[in-house]
């Protein structure tokens, strides 16, 4: 569990995946980066009492492409940027960003529980994970999209602790430029994984049909293979192999991050 506050740890990053804002088909970077930009250009005028609330959402949903990967889950039209330099996501009808001014109750879930809710990484995840992942990273969009995959984070550290056998110190490497390149490339293959699963609509291990959805297993059997140690980072990347020679090229890349990471950690007490 982690004190941590995970939604806007600082002022170079923020989460916003709780608003949806991976859930759509189109969800790369530059496509939400575009999506956002004109959102909040947009809701200045409503700050400028220039717009309504209701003409902002009128226009939002007229002129976005809102089609989602799971129909279940929203997709907040009133998430932007809350800083000049754009770095930071979230809820441009929060008190925080108006005076004090609360709007939260024309949003979809309401002021209560966008207020009370949670995600399920405060719960699981460790405050030295958590400290190494904010050390790493200066992304909004990577940030994001990692810190709310908990299998991805946790299988990650847990091999590498079970390897040097101990507890990582976060301290040793939040000092230690080596260490945070290495979890900063590893955090970088969930936007840059070549075996990725382009055959259906998938968000990490889960792959969906309309309003119903199941856990994407690889068949290693198929491949003529054993069950790989990074089955739940694969899983987590959306992975599809091939063929064997694909899955063995996928688990040298995490093999070689993970073997970089234990020897500079290993290293840095001598």
């Amino acid at each position: 569990m982690t004190d941590i506050h995970l939604c806007q740890p600082d002022t170079t990053k923020s989460c916003a995946a709780c608003c949806g804002i991976y859930n759509y088909v189109d969800n790369t970077r530059e496509a939400l980066l575009q999506r956002f930009l004109f959102r909040t250009r947009l809701f200045a005028r409503v700050r400028e009492n220039r717009m309504s609330l209701e003409d902002y959402r009128e226009v939002i949903r007229h002129r976005e492409n809102a089609k989602r990967i799971y129909t279940t889950i929203y997709t907040c039209e009133f998430v932007g940027f809350l800083d000049e330099a754009c770095l930071r996501v979230g809820c441009m009808l929060h008190p925080l960003s108006n005076d004090g001014n609360d709007m939260r109750t024309i949003s979809f879930y309401g002021r209560d529980i966008c207020d009370g809710h949670f995600c399920p990484s405060y719960q699981k995840l460790a405050n030295h994970e958590v400290r190494i992942l904010l050390a790493a990273l200066d992304d909004w969009y990577l940030y994001g999209a990692v810190i709310t995959d908990i299998d991805y984070v946790k299988t990650f550290f847990h091999i590498i602790q079970n390897r040097v056998g101990e507890t990582l110190d976060a301290g040793k490497v939040e000092n230690r430029p080596a260490l945070l390149e290495t979890v900063r490339r590893y955090c970088g293959l969930k936007t840059a994984w070549p075996f990725r699963d382009t055959m259906r609509p998938r968000f990490g291990k889960y792959y969906f049909v309309g309003e119903e959805y199941d856990i994407a297993r690889i068949d290693y059997g198929a491949l003529g293979a054993e069950p790989s140690p990074y089955d739940a980072i694969f899983a987590s990347l959306s992975s599809h192999f091939q063929n064997k020679d694909e899955l063995d090229r996928a688990n040298l890349v995490v093999h070689d991050l993970i073997g970089e990471f234990c020897s500079a950690y290993t290293d840095a007490d001598r």
